[in-house]
């Protein structure tokens, strides 16, 4: 029989605290998991509404979001964090005209060599 994902994940924790709990293994295991979802296709930076970001946005640091930003971001904290995991939650693609008119092929080009 196959187990929902989200018992097989209650199984596995529940496993782990155990085997820690009965003195398996005294060495503190901390597990970092970075997560993001909900870019659609926000490839570049935005202004807090959505809409492009000016250059008095830019000059004031009031731009948000963006693959560059990303990238950089979890790049930084994998080399803070040793074993760190980046996992994207979904919703990475449709959004803006990016996908519209390239489709997946510039966001799965994007993922693909960033080697996050």
């Amino acid at each position: 029989l196959a187990m929902p994902s989200k018992w097989r994940l209650f199984a596995i924790l529940l496993a782990s605290n155990l085997t820690a709990s009965l003195g398996f293994d005294s060495e503190v295991f901390t597990l970092t998991i970075l997560h993001t979802n909900d870019v659609h296709s926000h490839i570049e930076e935005t202004s807090k509404y959505g809409g492009v970001c000016s250059e008095k946005d830019k000059n004031d640091s009031k731009c948000v979001g963006g693959v560059a930003r990303i990238v950089t971001k979890v790049k930084e904290l994998k080399a803070k964090y040793r074993g760190a995991l980046f996992m994207n939650g979904g919703d990475f693609y449709q959004g803006t005209p990016y996908y519209t008119i390239l489709k997946y092929h510039m966001v799965s080009t994007i993922i693909e060599r960033n080697e996050v």
